[in-house]
């Protein structure tokens, strides 16, 4: 919260003081300790481990079977492939478009969907470019902070206003990427009960009450 209501205090007062508009949106780029920005630069980085090996990027390309991970370490820097795909998934395996639906295919459950992200990001992206994209980021919002503190030396009662903002800034990047930890922790349990639950219908499958063990999903959607 304490990150959420400096956001807002910035958007208003600034707009307030200087009309100027969103300036929280820049403000709190590539700030630290925001788990989903930290997840997409993280795919970068697993991208610039395949990107040196030819072999892995023309496999990953026709690959079509789930088990490809298993069939990397045949080719020339596979192990290092699969090594930093498995540590993607350690840590976000749990997540997948449309997650907070329980019956979604986690990543973990499906990696072939990592894939198209990873490829994509090697067509696209430099080699380093999560670093490069933080700190551009970062740069970003340290010019906008310098422009912002310096229009309100300007203005009437200036000094406050600068010590009052320059106080919310801090407060907002260094809070404003937790708000991304409470739907993480939701994601993360959520693939517990998945587990769990499926594990259970597994049994239902062997004692013929229900023909597969997704059709436990009707009922959780219900």
């Amino acid at each position: 919260m304490t990150g959420m209501n400096a956001y807002s205090w910035i958007d208003e007062k600034m707009n307030e003081w200087l009309g100027e508009k969103n300036a929280a949106d820049t403000l709190s780029q590539s700030a630290p300790n925001n788990i989903t920005s930290e997840m997409g630069l993280a795919l970068l980085d697993v991208a610039d481990v395949i990107r040196p090996y030819p072999e892995v990027i023309e496999y990953l390309q026709q690959v079509k079977e789930d088990n490809f991970l298993d069939r990397l370490i045949k080719f020339e820097g596979g192990q290092e492939a699969r090594d930093a795909i498995d540590a993607f998934l350690h840590k976000y395996g749990m997540r997948c478009v449309g997650e907070i639906d329980i019956t979604r295919t986690r990543w973990s459950e499906q990696p072939i969907t990592l894939v198209p992200m990873i490829l994509s990001n090697i067509r696209n992206f430099e080699s380093g470019a999560s670093k490069h994209k933080f700190e551009q980021g970062r740069r970003s919002a340290l010019k906008k902070e310098q422009a912002l503190l310096e229009r309100l030396k300007q203005l009437p009662d200036g000094e406050r206003k600068v010590k009052e903002t320059k106080r919310t800034i801090d407060l907002l990047r260094n809070f404003i990427g937790y708000r991304e930890y409470p739907k993480y922790g939701i994601v993360s349990r959520y693939f517990v009960y998945k587990q769990a639950l499926l594990k259970e219908a597994e049994q239902l499958v062997q004692a013929k009450v229900i023909h597969d063990k997704e059709d436990i999903y009707v009922r959780i959607q219900v």
